[in-house]
């Protein structure tokens, strides 16, 4: 029996901290790697030319509840997957490769519907002088000619000026519920007024400065056909419930494409290059080739695409596997041993091709006791030790991070600075970021300057020496807790547990929250363990939503603004009505005047130069510790050529693909 063991419990910082099992929290990790490359790139091109047709099959293992799940009803990343390949936005994605020396946002989109990027700079924002004297912010965007939706209309300015409409301007703007659910109009509701200036011309106004405006109508699902729409806005009806008739051979040329009655939720009508041809909920959704696409220069070679829906992750790297799939998306971290096996004995069907995600695996601390009450969850949720910079700077320093990618992703991911707002944003890089080093010795160092010292009372580590206790006598104790059905998770939190054991802090090896993700990034009113700051210290992923766009940190950082926030950038707490995504109770002033500032501000120099103060900020609080970069494993078909990699929207470039000898099958 250890020493540890034979002593009676001591009294900790949390001795009123809740004793059962917590249940519930929300978010996926999609992370993965590989140690080796893969055996041929499939973005070479043999011979030189590029096959026609053939059938590729997609392993889809969460399959969205409704096609408008790709950010209109709710945010799913396999919706955007299967809309990808046939909704276009006034901007697109460009690959991971293109994006990796950025110099501004805009680097990250491409013109798409649109001709061009519209930027202050460039004279395509106003910030004044606006033809409607109350906008302090217009946007101007040129439509290309030419372009028709797949049920035969002309995309026009009205088609823009419909979705915004949709999104804001006919219900939002006059205090009304909007029929359709939307799972957010955060920027949408900056928005007064949409202008078709002619056909080919729209004139968005908005109400403030709005710095992420790029992303308003750009992407997956960015403009929607108002063929679609201006039926719907006159009987206000629900987009999700609303019937309507298409008939998508009208504008794609393709005899196979889909013709018949149904709702958005279940036809995706778009202009991309491939269109929609059926949808078998809990099946399958096959998309053909669409020859009449309006860049002839860019049609799809693929014959058609089939997105299997799969019952789990399992089952998808089982397929996989198999070869019953050619391809396959976000398998994560713990398929990749059994992935890299095949591989390596050359008996596998596919290449296994990982791409660095906007983001990093991180160690969240829970602040709560510093917020000043705007957790206003129970004592018993609030942790001193966690909120106490000196103990969260020597937790940095206590883990061997290094070690961690080692086990978990050697050779393709790193570790970060201090803070990684530049992940997915290379333009923030900046020097002024520290970037912290594994330092057991100095973490020690700083703990005994601070009156943190070893103490009998607090059971020894497995090295033999005692935990420590505070200045106060009471022992520290932080419990770290993570999705439990995640076997790679876990295994960083016996890491971290061992590492920290080390510097004398206490992590009890019964972790908690441990619990299936779905649980663990459950909502407030569920009683989500994240949403109610029900942790000590949380592993999880945190990544950009958007390309390029740190706005999506505001709403995990911004702290007390007054009432002033927009609905997503406050703590979760009763008061907000659980609404809010800072789950850590992040508290600063100077933090959230820097994110302020880069939101309401339309100069993209202006924006990164704020941004920049803000990751510095972030370094120097350190409300949570970056692990390693987000790495996502995807496997290909070793018959697929001509694939180009994003890390948001991995096949927003399909209409390249294609296979050998049109045969897709490894």
């Amino acid at each position: 029996m250890s020493i540890a063991a034979s002593r009676p419990r001591p009294p900790t910082h949390k001795s009123k901290r809740l004793t059962t099992p917590l249940v519930t929290l929300l978010a996926v990790l999609l992370a993965g790697c590989t140690s080796s490359p893969p055996t041929k790139s499939p973005t070479s091109i043999p011979g030189g030319t590029a096959a026609q047709g053939g059938t590729l099959t997609v392993g889809v293992w969460q399959a969205p509840s409704t096609l408008l799940d790709a950010g209109i009803s709710g945010h799913l990343q396999f919706a955007d997957i299967i809309a990808a390949p046939v909704e276009e936005g006034l901007l697109w994605y460009r690959s991971a490769a293109a994006t990796s020396s950025s110099t501004s946002e805009a680097d990250y989109w491409s013109p798409d519907l649109a001709t061009a990027i519209p930027t202050v700079a460039g004279g395509g924002v106003q910030t004044r002088g606006c033809a409607d004297s109350a906008a302090a912010m217009c946007v101007t965007w040129h439509l290309r000619q030419g372009v028709r939706w797949h049920d035969g209309s002309d995309l026009t300015s009205h088609d823009v000026c419909d979705t915004f409409q949709f999104h804001w301007l006919a219900y939002g703007a006059l205090g009304k519920p909007s029929p359709t659910p939307l799972a957010s109009t955060t920027g949408w509701n900056q928005v007064i007024k949409c202008t078709e200036l002619d056909r080919s011309t729209a004139v968005v106004d908005f109400k403030s400065q709005y710095g992420p405006y790029l992303a308003l109508g750009s992407g997956v699902d960015g403009i929607l056909p108002a063929a679609v729409l201006d039926p719907l806005l006159a009987a206000h009806g629900n987009l999700d419930t609303s019937v309507t008739s298409f008939d998508l051979t009208r504008g794609s040329g393709n005899t196979r494409a889909f013709k018949g009655t149904a709702t958005l939720s279940t036809v995706l009508d778009g202009t991309g290059p491939f269109v929609m041809s059926s949808d078998t909920p809990g099946s399958q959704v096959v998309l053909v080739r669409n020859p009449d696409y309006w860049n002839q220069t860019g049609l799809a070679h693929l014959d058609k695409i089939v997105f299997r829906i799969e019952p789990d992750l399992a089952t998808e790297e089982k397929d996989v596997r198999s070869g019953a799939v050619e391809v396959g998306l976000n398998l994560g971290l713990a398929a990749l041993p059994a992935l890299q096996a095949a591989v390596h004995a050359h008996t596998a069907p596919f290449t296994v091709a990982p791409v660095a995600g906007s983001g990093a695996e991180v160690l969240m601390f829970n602040l709560c006791a510093a917020d000043g009450g705007l957790c206003d969850n129970p004592l018993a949720e609030e942790n001193e030790d966690t909120a106490n910079a000196t103990i969260r700077k020597a937790i940095l320093l206590g883990i061997d991070r290094q070690a961690i990618v080692k086990a978990v992703a050697p050779g393709v991911t790193t570790v970060p600075a201090d803070s990684w707002m530049n992940l997915g944003a290379s333009y923030l890089d900046s020097a002024g970021v520290t970037a912290s080093g594994f330092d057991p010795v100095s973490a020690n160092a700083m703990l005994d300057a601070a009156g943190d010292v070893r103490s009998t009372k607090c059971g020894a580590a497995p090295d033999g020496q005692d935990f420590r206790a505070a200045k106060d006598g009471t022992c520290i104790v932080v419990n770290v807790g993570t999705t439990s059905d995640d076997p790679v998770r876990v295994t960083v939190e016996s890491m971290i547990r061992t590492d920290l054991a080390k510097i004398g802090i206490n992590v009890p090896a019964a972790f908690q929250p441990n619990v299936p993700a779905a649980a663990f990034f459950g909502a407030f009113r569920d009683g989500g363990p994240l949403a109610t700051h029900a942790f000590d210290m949380a592993l999880f992923t945190m990544s950009l939503g958007l390309p390029g766009e740190p706005d999506t940190y505001s709403s995990s950082w911004h702290g007390d603004c007054g009432g002033a926030c927009l609905n997503e950038d406050a703590i979760p707490s009763s008061a907000t009505l659980g609404v809010g995504m800072n789950f850590s109770g992040l508290n600063d002033s100077q933090l959230d005047a820097d994110l302020d500032r880069a939101r309401s501000s339309a100069d993209l120099i202006a924006r990164a130069h704020d941004y920049a103060l803000a990751d510095q900020r972030l370094a120097a609080l350190l409300p949570a510790v970056p692990l390693y970069q987000r790495v996502i494993v995807n496997t290909y078909s070793s018959s697929l050529y001509g694939v180009v990699q994003n890390d948001l929207v991995p096949d927003f470039a399909t209409a390249a693909w294609y296979c050998t000898g049109g045969n897709c099958a490894g």
